[in-house]
């Protein structure tokens, strides 16, 4: 994953073939070890290959499949791994701001906001605090004067 996440983020057109082989040798590699991986992976569970997938194809140019990736991964963490959602959502908040899509980034930044505070987690409301300079050019657009309430709140 993290070979392919390097590979993506060079963005470099040309390694574009060898960032789409390495995230599905880890796809491969993942499900053949099933539960029994190495400790320094064991964490590592479908939804955090989801993800990660979807940040390599944002990288690649290859926005809707990287949203569906990451949304896919979101639905599949458990209530325990809140923490990582949250960082996921203000993940697909940067991603949709970089597409200049400021409602869904909002909605996501909210989402992320909420969670964080919910579980008591500041560095998760940080990364959403991060991007609220990305949104002041959105000042007007459907959701971000919520956002900048939310957070002022």
């Amino acid at each position: 994953m993290r070979l392919a996440r390097t590979l993506a983020a060079r963005g470099d057109r040309s390694e574009r073939d060898a960032a789409l082989r390495a995230l599905a040798a880890a796809e491969h590699h993942l499900i053949d070890a099933g539960t029994d991986r190495p400790a320094w992976c064991a964490w590592v569970s479908e939804a955090d290959l989801a993800v990660d997938s979807g940040q390599a194809l944002l990288d690649l140019g290859d926005t809707s499949r990287a949203h569906q990736f990451i949304s896919e991964g979101e639905r599949q963490l458990p209530p325990s791994r809140d923490k990582t959602k949250s960082v996921f959502l203000a993940y697909r908040a940067a991603s949709y701001l970089d597409l200049k899509e400021p409602e869904p980034a909002a909605a996501a930044a909210a989402q992320s906001l909420l969670l964080a505070r919910r579980i008591g987690a500041p560095r998760c409301a940080r990364l959403v605090d991060d991007l609220l300079p990305r949104f002041a050019p959105y000042a007007r657009a459907q959701g971000v004067p919520e956002l900048f309430q939310l957070v002022a709140a």
